[in-house]
This record gives structure tokens, sequence and C-alpha cells, in this order.
């Protein structure tokens, strides 16, 4: 028999009893959903006196009338059956001190999130590697949601919006992962051997990159999985499979913090020393810490060996953060903000007063595989467009600033007649960079410095959106003439 409820439910705020109600109306039934209303909230924090029969009487409507006045009962409108193969998905994630944790990153949740329409993303913070103030935390949260938000808009449009929670596991008051793993409807957990690490018997990660440990054997995914799913059998719940990331790029793998030829722009120099330090390994050369932007042979007698500092508008700078010749190149159709991003740092990866620069641009014979190739822009437009954009960013620089078509596959850094020692890439298009050192390795000239940025920019500002947009434009009758 149904009871009625007191006025005390009102004291929550409008909103947070009708969804609080809506839960526990799935949960328990209709019939006691008032008295279980009133249970939970005698734990709440109001005055004893508030719960008297004789308090005075107050102006909120019992829940159980505002229940009646809201669609659904206050929840949210049912989903249509789900196409998608898991019914809920834990995404394991650290969180990041470096483009190559945000970089893997990204591809967990790239895979996840084709996976099922409710994620839950568990962040992992490293002792080891630094602490993570308050304020970070609740940054990369929002960083997390945006990036969710432009990949299901990009990937999946008409898709609707997927049920998704971010867990910061150090942040105040939200669940711990522990209470994910034990979720009735939990059925996946997708992450990467490297990120999920060493697990006990209580189904617990380190956060760091497996490796032995005396008394508690060794593991990555699977076994995390495997003491995951014995703790579930113990509570009777159903298991859950794991799912290791579709995609993995090079520059999420451990032989690129180990490279000392690549170079992440967006991070401190120290970073990526962080993390060797964290997975107990050296780099390349055997040595603890990492020359970042260490000179050519050229540039060493240029400027004898210095690391002095440059101080330009205030910013100490490096000299060994910047290169005598320094190559970048790209497509450039439109010129979006994610090209003019990459010209600008490539811009800044000059030595100023003897650093040159040089900007291929592909040409059109090259293009014809891409996407609505017939609508991008020729040649000579596409290079003007940045020209001019260089022209207005670094005046005093276009002297020292070259343009050429790009041919091949590699372009001008990979001839031999030809002096470089750095090129300008995106992340994604790092293993590019790769085969063109190997490609200069086979020639016997010295590999190049990848300066590699990540890209941060929306999915959606790209080349063959614009390129889609221009052709729907033409498409368009002009309503104004009409």
């Amino acid at each position: 028999m149904a009871r009625t409820a007191p006025t005390l439910v009102a004291a929550f705020s409008p909103p947070i009893t009708v969804f609080a109600a809506a839960a526990i109306r799935q949960a328990v039934g209709t019939e006691d959903l008032d008295h279980e209303c009133l249970v939970a909230n005698l734990r709440s924090p109001l005055p004893r006196r508030d719960m008297r029969k004789d308090s005075p009487a107050r102006s909120f409507a019992p829940i159980s009338t505002i229940l009646k006045a809201v669609p659904n009962g206050g929840a949210s409108p049912p989903h249509a059956v789900s196409k998608r193969p898991y019914k809920h998905v834990m995404a394991i994630l650290s969180v990041p001190c470096t483009s190559i944790d945000r970089i893997a990153n990204e591809a967990i949740l790239e895979t996840a999130i084709a996976k099922t329409d409710k994620l839950s993303v568990v962040l992992r913070s490293e002792d080891s590697r630094s602490s993570r103030s308050l304020v970070s935390l609740r940054g990369y949260v929002g960083e997390i949601y945006s990036q969710l938000w432009d990949l299901v808009m990009d990937e999946f449009p008409g898709r609707g919006v997927p049920d998704v929670v971010v867990y910061p596991q150090n942040l105040p008051n939200t669940a711990p992962e522990s209470w994910i793993d034990i979720q009735p409807d939990l059925d996946c957990v997708c992450t990467h051997d490297s990120l999920c690490g060493w697990v006990s018997e209580e189904a617990t990660g380190r956060g760091e990159r497996f490796r032995k440990q005396g008394g508690a054997g060794r593991g990555g995914l699977k076994e995390h999985v495997d003491a995951l799913n014995a703790e579930r059998l113990r509570r009777k719940l159903n298991p859950v499979v794991a799912l290791p990331p579709e995609r993995w790029p090079i520059g999420a793998q451990v032989q690129t913090a180990q490279d000392d030829k690549v170079i992440f722009l967006d991070d401190e120099p120290d970073a990526k020393s962080a993390i060797l330090h964290a997975l107990g390994l050296e780099n390349v050369n055997g040595a603890g810490d990492y020359d970042i932007g260490q000179s050519s042979a050229s540039d060493s007698s240029t400027s004898s060996g210095s690391s002095s500092n440059l101080f330009l508008s205030g910013a100490p700078i490096s000299s060994n953060d910047l290169f005598e010749s320094v190559a970048v190149g790209g497509t450039f159709d439109g010129l979006h903000f994610g090209h003019r991003k990459l010209l600008t740092i490539a811009v800044s990866s000059v030595q100023p007063m003897t650093g040159r620069l040089l900007v291929g641009i592909t040409e059109d014979d090259m293009l014809k595989h891409k996407t609505c190739s017939e609508d991008i822009l020729k040649y000579e437009q596409r290079a003007a467009g940045v020209y001019d954009f260089l022209k207005r960013l670094a005046p005093g620089c276009l002297n020292r600033i070259k343009i050429v078509p790009i041919k091949d596959r590699f372009g001008p850094p990979g001839q031999a007649d030809l002096f470089f020692d750095a090129l300008v890439l995106s992340h994604e298009v790092l293993e590019t960079g790769y085969h063109l050192n190997k490609h200069r390795e086979l020639m016997g000239l010295n590999p190049l410095y990848l300066l590699c940025t990540r890209r941060t920019e929306a999915r959606g500002m790209s080349s063959t959106a614009l390129r889609k947009a221009r052709t729907q434009a033409s498409n368009t009758p002009d309503k104004s003439t009409v």
C-alpha cells in the first residue's frame, strides 16, 4: 500500500527531486515510490525539528504530485533500440601529462563510443608521474566531453546523444572505478595494455605500463578483465569482454616516447623524460634526459654548441628548440584554422635571422584520389592563400620562406641535394615522417627531427568539409535572386 510522502522531500531543488524520484521509480516500482523517497530523505541534513508532525506546512507539492506533472515521471525520453554491440562500455584512460597520453586516450574513445550508447569513462591519475590539481582534472573532464561530442557529430550524424559519464578517480564525490566494475549492465571494458597495467586480485590497475613486480603477477587488459570477471562471478553478475582499441596510432606507442627525433611541440621539454621514467625505460640513446631540439651539426657550428636562451617578447626560448632549415607540407585547400596553426608552428621553429622555411604544397595531379577532388582549389590559388597568410604572420621572414609544389611522396625533404634538419607535421601523419626518415637513411642522409603537433581542432574543421560546403553552396539557389 502506497504511503504519503512528507513535504520534507521538497527540500531538494525541483530538478534533483524529479530525477532522483524517477530513478527510484525504475528501481523499486511505482507502488513503493513514495515510501522509498521518504527513507532516502530521512538521511538529509535538515534539522530534526523539520521532520516533526507539528512542523509548519510548507508550500511545496509532494513528490508524487510533481511526478504526475512531468512526462515519463522525470526520466529521459527512452532511446531507440541500440544497434551497438555492447550495452554499457567502460573506457579506461589516464589523466594526460603529455601529447602521447592524449593521443592514446583519443584512440580508446574512438573505439568505445562506436560500440555503445552508454559509456563510462574512467580517468586514472598516476601518482608516479605527476600530481594532478583539481583544476586540471575538471578541465580535462570538459575536454573529454567536447571531444566525444565532436566525434559523435562528425562520425555518427543523426545518431543522437549517447549516455556518457566521465569519472576522474581523484575528483571529490564521484563514483570510484570499483563501483562501475560491478554495474549489472556493464558488458565491456575498452582500454590498452599500456594504460590498464598491473592488476591485482581486486581488479585494480596502477595506470602504468605493466612490468614485473614481485608477488603481483604480470598483466594487461586481458588479465585485468579476467580479475574483474572473477569478482563479478562472485557477485553473480554477467562477465564483461575486453575491447582493445581498433587503431593504436604510432604517436601513442612506446617507441615514440623513446625516439629522441620526435618532439611534441605542445609539451614541455621534460615531458617525454617523465614518460620514460614512469615506464622504467630509457630513450634510444640510453641517456636519462632528452636533448630536446638538439641542433644539427651545421647548426651547432653556427651557435658554437651554445644552448643560450633567446628572449622574444619576454618568453625564454632555448636556441636548441629552433632549427636552421625547416620543412612543412600539405594540401592547404581552403586554408582552414588547422592549416594556420601548422604554419604558425613552422614559422616559430625557425632560427631568427639565419633559419629558412620551405612550405610544400601538393600539386594538382596528386590530389585526384581525394574526396570531392574536383572541388579542390588549383595549386596557384592554394599557394597564394598560404603566401598571404605568411605575409601577415611573419612579414620580416618572407625573404627566408619559399613555397614549392610537392610532386612525390616525400617532397623536397626526400631529395639528397637539399639540406633540412626538421619537419613540422601533425600527429595524424607521424608515420609518414618515420617513413621519410627511413628513406633519408637509405640515401645516406641524417634523419630529420619530427616536430609534431597534436590535432586539437574540431573534426569538422577539414578541407573535405570545406569542399562539401562549397559544393552544397554552388548547388543551392541564391534566395536573394529568386
